[in-house]
């Protein structure tokens, strides 16, 4: 290991196969920490795309560069006094706001450029003390260039890229295809462990009792990235406003079409009698923004409201059923079938389970005018639901004036 010139090394701080970390200090007698690349040519180029992704991307949340030479082999950084896996957990709310707010700020400019730290975790997030005390996201060893301006293949598939627990599923598999959704499912984890004290296993993070930040942190670690918060202030908003008790009526929400509120407001179990009265008045064009805005939020909303719907007074149940109508056409026209499947699910079999005339005939007037795409989609939640044989007898009863779809036609048949 070639020690730069200008620095005395004092201490090792860690060591792994791709690089060394030591306390040194420098010829102002400065004490600052000093990572060493390893003398092996990947290692040397990886590290290589560390530091210029912490020199394009410095702001106030990164980690300082303070010195390097022209062979990116080294680079000199403060010495922070502690890592946030050495704070006390469970912690308080607000310090949770503080933190993922710090993270967030720090790799907005990354995630602007399409790139993807990748090993987000408490052992990287670091405090620097002094008059501008804060945390810097650290340790940018496996980021990823944006996909097609990558000169090599640095990750390869078939193996966990990232740390256990803390990377999202896909890191598992191919971490060369991860986008700034997989930063969002570890912040996520890192949230729950705040929260909790729990650390992450594979694919699981343990919920806070607080059923708001819950919702958030359970959409943020959804296990399919386009389930997730698109990005980290999404993420950190959405947590933020869970904290905070809400000044606004559910309707005034919605009249002013501030949808990501909406999908909080619904994740409270005391509001969603008032939601089932309100969404009903939501247009079309309403649910259309809606999906627009924060499609996953909305499907989590509809999703837990339908739920609640067997202990309604009819007189509440029928509007809001054939509405969610609605929401799955949304889903259907913004060619989310995946998200249309699921909230279409729920609802037939709510629907049946109720057995209302008025929402099951709006939907075998929807499914009756569906495309092929759409209508495999929406037979296979018919089968997922058991509810085949309800609308089968509605379809039989009800639709012989209609020009049969294929999955109308499947319907009637005997």
């Amino acid at each position: 290991m070639a020690i730069p010139d200008g620095y005395d090394l004092r201490e090792r701080i860690s060591k792994t196969s791709s690089a060394q970390v030591w306390t040194s200090q420098n010829t102002s007698s400065q004490v600052v920490v000093l990572k060493i690349a390893a003398d092996v040519p990947q290692v040397q180029k990886r590290f290589e795309r560390e530091l210029l992704a912490m020199v394009a991307n410095a702001n106030r949340h990164v980690m300082p560069i303070l010195d390097y030479d022209a062979s990116r082999g080294w680079y000199a950084m403060p010495h922070a006094s502690h890592s946030l896996f050495e704070t006390k957990v469970p912690c308080s709310v607000q310090d949770c706001v503080e933190i993922l707010d710090a993270v967030a700020g720090g790799l907005r400019p990354l995630h602007a450029q399409d790139q993807v730290h990748r090993d987000l975790k408490p052992h990287n997030i670091l405090w620097l003390d002094g008059e501008d005390a804060r945390w810097v996201v650290a340790d940018f060893g496996i980021v990823r260039n944006p996909l097609g301006l990558t000169t090599s293949k640095l990750t390869h598939a078939g193996g966990l890229t990232g740390s256990t627990g803390w990377a999202a599923p896909e890191q598992y598999s191919d971490a060369h295809d991860a986008t700034i959704t997989a930063d969002v499912y570890s912040l996520g984890a890192i949230a729950s462990w705040l929260l909790t004290g729990q650390p992450p296993a594979y694919g699981h993070v343990t919920m806070p009792l607080d059923p708001r930040l819950g919702a958030a942190i359970r959409r943020a670690t959804r296990p399919h990235g386009p389930d997730r918060f698109a990005n980290l202030d999404d993420f950190v908003k959405a947590f933020t406003v869970a904290t905070q008790p809400f000044v606004d009526t559910f309707e005034a929400l919605t009249q002013r079409g501030e949808w990501v509120e909406v999908s909080a407001y619904t994740g409270q179990a005391g509001e969603h009698a008032r939601a089932i009265r309100a969404l009903p008045r939501a247009s079309q064009s309403d649910v259309n923004d809606w999906a627009a805005a924060d499609s996953a939020g909305m499907v989590d909303a509809v999703v837990d409201l339908l739920g609640e719907v067997p202990g309604l007074s009819f007189r509440d149940m029928d509007p809001f059923l054939c509405w969610c109508v609605r929401v799955v056409r949304a889903l259907v026209n913004a060619n989310q079938l995946e998200s249309a499947e699921r909230v279409a699910a729920v609802l037939f079999g709510t629907t049946a389970s109720v057995d209302q005339f008025a929402p099951s005939r709006t939907i075998l007037n929807w499914l009756a005018v569906l495309p092929r795409l759409a209508g495999e989609a929406m037979e296979r939640a018919l089968h997922s639901s058991e509810t085949w044989e309800f609308f089968q007898e509605k379809a039989r009863n009800q639709f012989e004036k209609y020009t049969d779809t294929d999955l109308i036609a499947k319907l009637r048949q005997n």
